[in-house]
């Protein structure tokens, strides 16, 4: 299931909301398309979200987590691997081993059910302006880093030809030098 909602002004996010009960999926889309200028992909459990992931990676995951077939927690292991991104997990129960997995792997924020829908939003809202910044930051570190590379590469070429051009202004300084002793030497003989 897919639903869209474009905003003016703003690009278009990819939201993936994995949850199996219909019920919360319609009132999370319908707050969420209403919020957000967002694609929102939904699934039932992990298999159809990895599907859905690994043909257009999403900006931002909410994953229930206790998925039929697979933990949150793995599901959210999986996805970190192929990308970093912010996930957002919901729970009706939460031991305290899963909150400290949850922290280890990154887990922007767990909501225990029942959740407003609102602290939700904020939350998405938060851990996607995040995650874009780090992008801009990142691209920006590789955008500088390739001109200092280029700085680099033009300054070992101009050393080079630097040396060239030593070499030959020394080079012909010695002709010179020789042709003179020579032309001196003719002189006075």
């Amino acid at each position: 299931m897919e639903r869209t909602a474009m905003r003016a002004g703003k690009g278009r996010r990819r939201i993936m909301l994995v949850e199996p009960d219909p019920a919360l999926i319609e009132v999370i889309v319908a707050a969420t398309i209403h919020r957000f200028d967002a694609q929102v992909t939904c699934a039932a459990n992990a298999a159809d979200a990895m599907d859905h992931h690994m043909r257009e990676p999403h900006d931002l995951i909410i994953a229930e987590l206790d998925l039929h077939d697979l933990d949150g927690l793995e599901l959210a292991r999986r996805i970190t691997t192929l990308r970093e991104q912010p996930i957002i997990l919901l729970a009706e129960n939460i031991t305290s081993d899963q909150a400290i997995e949850a922290m280890r792997l990154g887990i922007r924020d767990v909501f225990r059910k029942p959740f407003p829908v609102a602290r939700l939003l904020d939350a998405a809202e938060s851990a996607i302006s995040a995650f874009e910044m780090r992008q801009q930051h990142r691209a920006r570190y590789d955008r500088l880093r390739g001109l200092v590379r280029h700085v680099i590469r033009e300054r070992r070429d101009l050393y080079r030809r630097m040396n060239l051009v030593c070499r030959d202004l020394v080079g012909s300084h010695k002709r010179l030098v020789s042709r003179l002793a020579a032309n001196d030497s003719a002189v006075r003989d």
